[in-house]
């Protein structure tokens, strides 16, 4: 009788189905690129040669320890809202792209402009220090905190920390 050794049961590779299930020396491979990604900006494989893996690891792991060294190197960053001290600490020391956003607040454009407006009337108070910009840098301060979803309670609290801030001048 003829055997039909195409439906024979050979040993077929398996493949993860996640980072978990990859070969030890393919997350070895990974962590190794990762570390020379950050030193020398890319991975070459004579890097990898170099740092232990044979020809053979190399042409077997490579894709899939470069999928693996992305993902652990990509990180998903969100911000949290800021506190109440956040916010006071941002209004006395004011930079236009880091403006104070409590808890359900987005980012708008609106939003952006009165803080840059506060933010200029800061930066100009410290070069020209008259009289005046003490009070506009308070009242643009005050527009911004108006439009935030914050207690007026809290509103009056960093208005006060930012007024002990900017001394009086006279002239």
């Amino acid at each position: 009788m003829h055997a039909d050794y195409r439906s024979s049961p050979q040993a077929r590779p398996v493949f993860p189905e996640s980072a978990d299930d990859a070969h030890p020396r393919c997350r070895e491979m990974a962590e190794a690129m990762r570390e020379l990604f950050s030193v020398g900006g890319g991975v070459r494989s004579k890097d990898l040669v170099g740092a232990g893996f044979s020809w053979t690891e190399i042409v077997e792991f490579r894709d899939a320890a470069a999928r693996l060294a992305t993902d652990a190197s990509v990180r998903q960053i969100t911000s949290r809202p800021d506190l109440m001290a956040d916010i006071i600490e941002k209004a006395r020391a004011p930079m236009p792209n880091r403006p104070p956003l409590p808890r359900d607040t987005k980012e708008t454009q609106a939003r952006l402009v009165d803080w840059g407006r506060y933010c200029t009337a800061r930066a100009a108070r410290v070069l020209d220090p008259w009289p005046g910009q003490r009070e506009r840098c308070l009242n643009l301060l005050s527009l911004y905190l108006n439009r935030l979803p914050i207690f007026p309670a809290n509103r009056e609290t960093v208005l006060r920390a930012v007024e002990q801030t900017l001394p009086q001048v006279s002239q």
